[in-house]
């Protein structure tokens, strides 16, 4: 299988668009419906202000966005991974791997000991693949009254 050329770059405020409507289809493609899709909606719309909040990486293939992740630093030696999305057209081709390459790159410079993620349950595998372990559940931060799960990998 050829795999694409993959390009992983700072994210700038000109991508926040493309970065949302990326999270949004990704998100769906895990097979909610409309309803459940509202309750997310939000929180896929990457905005210039959270841009500026935490680091985000974007992965270009032929100069168009197919991936994203960010970097919340939770405390000294603590970071969170969150906007994790991969265009559905594009996994299981390196593009996820490459920006989880560059976040623990950077988490390790930074002196980050633990990573934390509030996995949805679709992506529990791939995080345990990245040598993430469940540790237990938290409340979702989207949909009212549900648990994901939460995930932790010591770098």
């Amino acid at each position: 299988m050829n795999l694409p050329d993959i390009t992983v770059r700072a994210a700038v405020t000109a991508d926040t668009s493309a970065m949302s409507t990326l999270a949004y289809r990704s998100k769906k493609s895990n097979g909610y419906d409309t309803r459940v899709m509202e309750f997310f909606k939000e929180g896929l719309n990457i905005t210039p202000d959270r841009l500026a909040r935490r680091p985000f990486w974007v992965a270009e293939v032929e100069s168009r966005i197919v991936g994203c992740i960010a970097l919340e630093m939770l405390d000294n030696a603590t970071g969170e991974v969150r906007t994790f999305f991969t265009d559905p057209n594009h996994r299981a081709r390196g593009v996820g791997y490459e920006l989880w390459q560059v976040l623990l790159t950077v988490a390790q410079a930074q002196g980050i000991t633990r990573l934390l993620a509030h996995a949805d349950p679709v992506s529990m595998r791939y995080y345990q693949n990245l040598g993430f372990v469940q540790n237990g559940e938290v409340a979702s931060r989207n949909i009212p009254g549900e648990t994901v799960p939460f995930m932790v990998r010591e770098i």
